[in-house]
This record gives structure tokens, sequence and C-alpha cells, in this order.
């Protein structure tokens, strides 16, 4: 079978999408490279090849074209989908996956991923410009994929319930953590710390920095619990992607200079590390596909908070503690618990790392090649 992928999400920092992307793909390669010819689109280009990321431009200067440039789609995606149109009439594919949302032109066999409907829900927590090419491009596309796939039980009721599509042309395929995430020794750990200048106890938020992560709530929290806890530190890892200039705010108007540090983007290397060498890792967000780093950071022992809406629950299931996420003396009263309970903490780890274990990234690759083997050409 000949399958034509959009690889287009990996010419960016790896976030959700793209994380996803690239470890279906690995997955996909290497479970069925015997089988199928993949074949990547990277928006300019077709290749073989699975690039982890090309070198691309800093954070703060992706920042600022974002700023400048505040519909980029308009530019970008007429020329994307013309390289697209073109290529795959000579490819030939006997199925098209796109990875990321929004289909492109093609008249064969396509799937395509759907991550959450945040823009539906909560548009006000995304720029406009991509509001706005969703709504343009996404709804009158969505119709045309003849399978849907979602990362979880939630997304799926989300796209039932919000697009109307039936639930039978739906297929659910969790995420997972990357192979190599796993528990590092605590010799490991403290020469991490070591290297990094870390402080010797602090909780871990790991992911974008934007309004749908809830991080002004986490932040308030953790002033209520810094009151008591003078020498626990709250790091708050991520790049900086839209409306990150309040949780900056916050952190100065209560005075958390010194408590609260931004480090920016963590490479996936380096995470298991950034996560075990935490107390514990908290992620307050409102809204949720599936929570990838709940899973990250249970597969490297570390005890979780998170919030108990959306797809949290689900992926989480009883392996973490489970807050409103708005509720902040909840969230003040899970850290003192977790800071002051080492029984806790190795009760949780325990049960995360059994959880972690029940998700992979070929059991992804195989149900998502089980719906190409259904919809192939």
């Amino acid at each position: 079978m000949k399958i034509l992928l959009d690889a287009f999400p990996l010419n960016a920092p790896k976030s959700g999408v793209g994380y996803y992307t690239y470890h279906l793909l690995k997955a996909l390669s290497k479970v069925y490279k015997n089988e199928d010819e993949f074949i990547y689109f990277y928006g300019r280009r077709f290749s073989k090849n699975i690039i982890e990321r090309p070198h691309s431009v800093d954070a703060a200067t992706r920042k600022t074209l974002k700023t400048l440039l505040r519909d980029p789609y308009r530019i970008t995606q007429p020329i994307k989908e013309f390289i697209f149109r073109h290529g795959a009439k000579k490819i030939k594919p006997d199925i098209y996956h796109e990875t990321n949302y929004v289909l492109l032109p093609y008249s064969g066999q396509q799937i395509v991923t759907v991550f959450d409907m945040s823009i539906k829900r909560f548009p006000e927590t995304h720029p406009a410009g991509r509001v706005k090419f969703f709504n343009d491009y996404f709804d009158k596309r969505i119709t045309n994929a003849d399978h849907i796939l979602s990362i979880s039980e939630f997304t799926k009721n989300e796209l039932v319930e919000i697009m109307g599509i039936a639930p039978e042309k739906i297929t659910v395929t969790p995420l997972a953590q990357p192979e190599s995430f796993c528990r590092p020794s605590y010799s490991e750990v403290n020469q991490f710390k070591k290297e990094n200048q870390l402080p010797d106890n602090y909780f871990l938020y790991l992911g974008n920095i934007e309004p749908r992560k809830n991080l002004i709530t986490l932040i308030r929290a953790f002033k209520h619990f810094s009151n008591t806890n003078h020498n626990i530190k709250l790091i708050l890892a991520g790049e900086q992607t839209w409306l990150s200039e309040p949780v900056i705010q916050e952190i100065n108007n209560l005075n958390l200079e010194d408590s609260v540090f931004m480090p920016g983007y963590v490479n996936e290397k380096d995470l298991p590390l950034w996560y075990a060498a935490s107390l514990a890792f908290v992620y307050p967000s409102k809204y949720e596909g599936f929570g990838l780093p709940v899973i990250e950071a249970m597969a490297t022992g570390t005890p979780v908070i998170t919030s108990n809406v959306s797809s949290l629950p689900e992926v989480a299931g009883d392996a973490a503690i489970l807050i409103p996420p708005d509720d902040i003396d909840g969230w003040a009263s899970s850290m003192s618990k977790i800071a002051n309970s080492l029984e806790m903490r190795e009760q949780l780890i325990d049960s995360g790392l059994k959880r972690a274990a029940t998700f992979s990234w070929e059991k992804c690759a195989k149900m998502t090649h089980d719906v190409y083997e259904t919809n192939k050409i």
C-alpha cells in the first residue's frame, strides 16, 4: 500500500500536533516498513524520509513573525495546496492521511486526524488568523474525509456533537509517550538538576504558554501554597505561543519573580529528566483533546495533578489527583499534600507507571493502519 502523509507539522518546534505526527510516522514506518511505501509531504516538497525537525528560527523571532503576520495562512495555504495537488497526482497514493485537521485538495481516499474542538469551544484562546483559517477550511473539508481519527473518546464525542459527524465514521487512536520515556535513576536526576541549576524541589508545568492552559489559576494557587512552603518553586516550561503576557504579569503582580521560573521550550530528549526531577507535574488545562504531558509525566515516575475536565480524566484514569480547573484552593491543597506526603507521592508514582504502560505508539500505529486497510482504494 502506498500511503501519503502530511508531515508539515514537523517544520515547527514539536508541540501536540508535531509530537503526534513524528511519533506516528516513526511507528508506522517501523511496524510496516516491509509492507507499505510511505511518502511524506513537508509543505514545499515530498520525501520518503522522516525529518525530526529542520533547523528553524528561534522562539523570539517566531513570536515577532506571528505578531507581524496575523493571518499567515492567507499566504502559505495556497502555495502549500498548489504543490500538494500536483504532487499527489504524480504519486497516486492508495490513501492520503492528513495529520493536522484540515484536508488538502485530493480526490482519492482520505483520512484526517482531529485533536480537539477548542477553536469551536474557546475561539478567544486562539489567534484570530487561526480561527478564521479553521472556520474557512476545516468546516468545508471535514465532510470529504472517508474516515476520521480522533485522539480520545472525548474528542470523538465533540465531533459528533459540534460537527454532526456520525460516530461510526470516527475511530479513536490514543496517543502515547515516546518509547524512550522511562524513570531516570536518582543519580541522573541529581546530575540534571546540578547541570541546569534547578531548585531542589519544584512543581512542573510543561506545555505551550497560552490561555487555554489556565496558568493564571495555577500561579494563584501556587501563591497560596508558597505562603507556607517557601522553599518549593514552580517551573512553567514551554514556548510563549499566544497571549502569554498575562501569565508573566500575574507572576509580577503576586511578587513571585523569585519563585516561578519560565525556561522556555524544552527539547524532547530532556523531558524525562525535567519531569522526574520535579515533586509533581501540574496540568490545570481547561480543555484538552488528550493531554499528552499527563502520560509522559507518569511514564517517568512523576506524580500528576491535573484538571477533571475534557479528556483528562479519560487519560489519567485513577492514577492522578483530579481537581476542577478553577478551584484555586483545591490546587493549593493538592500541592501541599504532594509536598508533605512521601506515601502519596509513591502511590501516585506506582499507579502512574502502570497507567502509562497501557499506552504505546505501536498500538496507535496499528489502530491507524487498520483504518488505512479498511479505507484504501
